[in-house]
């Protein structure tokens, strides 16, 4: 079985209750000289691995956390189970019951601090030894990814505690892998727009969140059901993949994905993930940039080397956002726009004779989208018999049948 074959047939089995999967945004279903493997080497539990050239699902080992997800640069793969939407309404809920302090801890950290205080105090593990109307908890924190945070300071959140487990000892080290890499990415971003908000990632809870006292009996009950909620969310996420991939399906699942022609404009779909808009939408309700230029994990500057560059334009026709476009008007080139790059680099592996480079840092008129990067190319002969010619160039890249391709 090809990659792409075993893509499409492994991204469709977790298609579930638990995990929403859009096969055509998979950077290496769209092309099969990719090497997009993020999800398997993000994976905190091992549900999702590449072994032996093949992708393989686990349905015993799936948590729920969502680290897959925040990994995918395409949001091939959303998590329904709390939904983007869900955690924002408890970290909202969070930022008014700790008075703009809100947060953040995985299921591993909270039930260490409450051994402790069991082990300490004599305290029943089945009550809380915190305030859970301020925390929102989650399976683990490689499930917050850049919108979140930045979220944060749109809402006017003083600052935001992440409380994160002992990664050293935690078989799901690589959601704190994650968040380590997601915290300088919104970091940069919530800087460049001046915004206060501190964002600070600890092992340990901190005091303003210990105790529910000052909230009465009803405030800790709905502390202690949230903290129920996340914990149902998390085993239903992890049961629904099991039951996926038993064989069990929803009734609205889709038919297996196919491979499509390319569009009349000799290009796949485009698509814009949510999490991306949510992220503009919130840096726009804080303020104007005060920097010069933005670093992120999550969006990128494409450059060409002109003297490399052979003029096939594949970048332009496998980009999945359309950060890169084809341009056939007052000159033959390609038009790159920074603010709709994911930073997939699916055009940097692609190029068949490397003169694609991605850069993580964006000056802040092209991040804005006030800005575009046009790059004049010199328009190919079309001559099909020559072994440079564009049609060998193209049969290079999509293989033995030309007119069709993974979306």
């Amino acid at each position: 079985m090809s990659l792409v074959s075993n893509l499409i047939s492994v991204l469709g089995s977790i298609e579930s209750d638990a995990v929403s999967v859009h096969e055509e945004r998979c950077i290496s279903v769209r092309n099969r000289n990719a090497d997009c493997l993020r999800c398997a080497e993000s994976c905190t539990s091992g549900a999702i691995s590449y072994v032996d050239g093949e992708m393989k699902i686990d349905q015993s080992a799936c948590i729920g956390c969502g680290t897959c997800a925040t990994a995918c640069p395409t949001c091939a793969i959303e998590v329904r189970h709390p939904s983007d939407e869900e955690l924002v309404k408890y970290v909202k809920s969070a930022i008014v019951a700790s008075k703009g302090h809100p947060v953040i801890a995985c299921s591993c950290a909270l039930d260490q601090a409450d051994a402790r205080a069991a082990s300490q105090h004599g305290r029943s593990r089945k009550t809380s030894a915190y305030d859970m109307t301020q925390i929102c908890a989650v399976p683990c924190l490689g499930r917050i990814d850049e919108s979140l945070l930045v979220g944060l300071g749109a809402y006017k959140s003083h600052d935001v505690t992440l409380v994160c487990g002992s990664c050293e000892s935690c078989v799901h080290a690589a959601g704190g892998a994650m968040i380590r890499q997601v915290i300088p990415s919104a970091a940069s971003m919530l800087a460049a727009f001046d915004s206060p908000l501190t964002i600070t990632l600890t092992n340990t809870l901190p005091d303003h969140v210990r105790g529910c006292s000052s909230y009465g009996r009803a405030a800790a009950q709905s502390g202690e059901d949230r903290r129920d909620f996340f914990r149902s969310m998390r085993e239903k996420g992890a049961q629904a993949v099991v039951s996926a991939a038993d064989g069990g399906s929803r009734p609205d699942v889709r038919p297996p994905a196919a491979y499509q022609k390319v569009g009349e404009d000799g290009t796949l779909s485009h698509f814009v993930p949510q999490r991306r808009i949510r992220v503009y939408n919130y840096l726009k309700h804080i303020g104007e940039p005060v920097h010069d230029s933005v670093k992120t994990r999550i969006i990128g500057r494409v450059s060409i080397d002109a003297d490399l560059c052979t003029s096939c334009r594949m970048c332009a026709v496998f980009c999945p956002t359309g950060a890169i476009e084809k341009h056939d008007g007052d000159f033959f080139g390609i038009v790159h726009r920074p603010a709709k790059c994911v930073q997939c680099r699916l055009c940097e592996s692609i190029c068949p004779v490397s003169a694609i480079k991605v850069d993580d840092e964006v000056p802040i008129e092209h991040f804005v989208g006030k800005r575009a990067v046009a790059y004049r190319m010199k328009e190919p002969e079309w001559t099909p018999n020559k072994p440079e010619s564009m049609y060998a160039k193209v049969h290079s890249v999509l293989g033995d049948d030309l007119e069709m391709c993974a979306f």
